[in-house]
């Protein structure tokens, strides 16, 4: 199981903890500059960082690049980036971005052990959700009670 991964916000992004903006390349740049001190702008940086999202987490699962399997080779990679790209009419870095954001979502808990996500009013981020939004009227003592209440089985 990970624990203290160092890319726990931007699972929880993934995951739908954090309200999503029309933007999401300014959402993840502004995650990765929490962690880098430098904040990603474009489309391609921000692939890039996800694909180092991507290396970490096979890293500490353990998982290699192996030309068997549909996700854990080059080709497999490559091919349901373009596959994305065509379903989606989509460009490469924006397919790339989507696809690590789905193996992200998809963790469960028996993989990864994540920190509750924290809201506040100087805090970037409300509570969000996969489909739909919370109403606007909902405190920040209550989302956090809820995180707490998810991340403390």
């Amino acid at each position: 199981m990970i624990k203290d991964f160092i890319f726990n916000d931007i699972v929880l992004y993934a995951k739908g903890w954090y309200q999503r903006s029309e933007n999401i390349v300014d959402d993840l740049g502004y995650l990765f500059s929490k962690i880098y001190g430098w904040q990603p702008t474009t489309e391609k940086e921000v692939a890039d960082f996800m694909v180092r999202v991507l290396d970490k987490l096979y890293e500490q699962k353990e998982i290699t690049f192996k030309a068997d399997s549909n996700m854990h080779c080059f080709t497999g990679f490559h091919n349901e980036v373009n596959r994305r790209m065509s379903i989606y009419d989509i460009s490469y870095n924006r397919a790339v971005i989507l696809l690590v954001l789905s193996e992200l979502q998809q963790l469960s808990v028996d993989e990864i052990k994540l920190k509750a996500p924290h809201f506040g009013k100087k805090e970037h981020f409300r509570m969000g959700m996969l489909f739909g939004e919370w109403p606007k009227s909902m405190t920040y003592k209550e989302m956090n009670k809820r995180a707490q209440k998810a991340f403390n089985r």
